[in-house]
């Protein structure tokens, strides 16, 4: 990717990058709950599991765009 003022991200960099941030912005908002509820129960592996799904999708769809940009 060029690093000049002239430069214009291909829209489907964008449009990826904007929804990641979007379910990882989600992803913390389930940790945040997740550290609450470890204060009075266990978390369970399915929950972190829903965290690590999100995680790993975000970062499999971003890898995936910036190998063809």
């Amino acid at each position: 990717m060029a690093a000049n003022e002239d430069y214009a991200p291909p829209r489907e960099l964008v449009n990826v990058v904007v929804h990641s941030s979007e379910k990882l912005e989600g992803a913390a908002s389930l940790l945040t709950m997740l550290e609450d509820k470890a204060d009075s129960a266990q978390i369970t592996a399915a929950e972190l599991a829903a965290v690590r799904c999100i995680v790993e999708t975000c970062a499999s769809d971003l890898g995936a765009v910036l190998e063809q940009a």
